[in-house]
């Protein structure tokens, strides 16, 4: 068995649990075609009715997203150094989303469901060659979720729904049965850090088995409409 490419310590560097606060952060993550999209929409609801201001954002965000040189390492890959870069810009992208949008949510008493957040810069850049001290230490400083859930579908059936879904419009990694595992395996590396959901079940079991495991959360915060 080869060793990890990142231990749970190189993770928990990145945390700063900073003043209490008032709202909660929860990130919800998965390699695309896990269902990130659909149980966000679905525990975001539940929150709503349960009386919650919810903030639904995502990581990275179309600052990011949007540059052309990202755009093209996602159609074609690219190099170790290429992806160095990126990730820089990654961890800015992400430095500014907490501070702008994150942060203020959460000081207002708002649940911040997050799509990724930073588990997947770990994922993502460490297959594509990034070192995990240097992803750790360019992302230092960011508020540690309260849940971080990790939607774990086999490689194979993260495979058919991305066909069935974008066709022959894949990006690089999807393109790899190969790639997705490497991607993927990263996640299982984070150990606690990371509860881990049956993202191959039924969506509505899945919905259900999030939302209890947010009900410690559920009686502490505040219902604020």
């Amino acid at each position: 068995m080869s060793a990890p490419r990142i231990t749970p310590d190189q993770l928990e560097s990145v945390f700063n649990d900073g003043p209490k606060r008032s709202g909660a952060l929860i990130s919800i993550v998965g390699f695309d075609g896990s269902g990130k999209t659909t149980q966000i929409e679905a525990l975001a609801e539940r929150f709503r009715t349960a009386g919650h201001e919810v903030l639904v954002t995502r990581q990275p965000t179309d600052w990011y997203r949007n540059e052309g040189s990202v755009q093209q390492f996602h159609d074609a890959g690219g190099s170790r150094e290429r992806a160095r870069i990126l990730s820089l810009f990654a961890a800015a992208d992400r430095h500014r989303h907490v501070q702008e949008v994150i942060l203020p949510a959460l000081s207002k008493g708002q649940v911040v469901l997050c799509d990724r957040y930073v588990y997947a810069t770990f994922g993502v850049f460490i297959h594509r060659g990034v070192d995990a001290e240097f992803l750790a230490t360019i992302n230092r400083g960011i508020p540690r979720p309260d849940h971080a859930f990790y939607l774990d579908v086999p490689t194979a059936i993260l495979s058919r729904r991305l066909r069935e879904r974008d066709g022959l419009n894949l990006k690089f990694e999807e393109r790899s049965d190969e790639r997705i595992e490497s991607i993927t395996s990263t996640y299982r590396e984070m150990g606690a850090h990371l509860e881990r959901v049956d993202g191959s079940l039924p969506v509505q079991e899945v919905s259900d088995d999030l939302w209890r495991r947010c009900g410690a959360l559920q009686k502490v915060l505040t219902p604020v409409l």
